[in-house]
């Protein structure tokens, strides 16, 4: 459990954007991430405020963003809690983003050939998941795949999925690494999203009306997402 004086970089990152309700939710999820606050634990909200030198009204709103989209359970009045992420919920997460995906694939190519959009930032993250397997660092590759995945968000212009897009990728992030893959050979993850970087550009340039984006990206998550929720039983 987290105490207030506890100034460790890796239970709270420290928030690199104003303080407001979203980026609070980003640094409590990846504390659930990094096992700072562990499934079943109390969240405290003047913990937290003192934490961040906020008041309470942030954080409140922080926290019911999380409850929201099933991160943390229970109410405002009677305190919230970290969530399970059992085989369930993982296979759950992995449905729903599997679809939101395939829309938002479809929008970015569409933005892609039209210039509306740049495929830099699929490169940038491709490149920090390459310096991370090099180093072995687990953490930095995940939360790099999840930046490749967000560009690709990014790009489709959608706000409405983009935003539901962004309540699932922080199950992603979570799930990601409380599953802690041992046996993941990082360089293979590397290699699926260069191929996916691959497809899309084939399709940037030379479109195929036949092609089915949903079984692309199926393929594409499959592998990672049975080791998942094998390590969430």
């Amino acid at each position: 459990m987290i105490k207030e004086s506890d100034d460790s970089i890796g239970a709270f990152p420290q928030l690199k954007r104003a303080l407001l309700p979203e980026a609070i939710a980003d640094s409590v999820a990846e504390a659930i991430a990094t096992r700072h606050l562990k499934p079943g634990e109390r969240v405290v909200e003047t913990t937290l405020a003192a934490r961040y030198a906020v008041s309470r009204v942030p954080i409140r709103e922080a926290l019911k963003i999380l409850q929201t989209q099933g991160v943390l359970v229970g109410r405002s009045h009677r305190g919230y809690s970290v969530a399970s992420f059992g085989p369930e919920k993982v296979s759950q997460v992995f449905e729903v983003r599997l679809i939101l995906e395939t829309l938002l694939l479809r929008d970015a190519l569409e933005n892609y050939r039209a210039g509306h959009s740049d495929r830099d930032p699929l490169d940038v993250a491709i490149g920090q998941m390459r310096m991370a397997a090099r180093a072995g660092d687990r953490r930095a590759i995940l939360a790099a795949d999840v930046r490749f995945h967000r560009a690709i968000s990014d790009a489709a212009c959608n706000e409405v999925t983009g935003l539901l897009w962004s309540a699932i990728a922080r199950h992603v992030l979570i799930i990601f690494n409380l599953a802690q893959l041992e046996d993941i050979d990082l360089t293979v993850l590397v290699r699926r999203h260069e191929a996916l970087r691959d497809f899309i550009d084939a399709e940037v340039e030379r479109p195929d009306p036949q092609v089915d984006l949903q079984a692309v990206l199926e393929a594409h998550f499959m592998p990672w997402r049975k080791g998942m929720e094998t390590a969430a039983e």
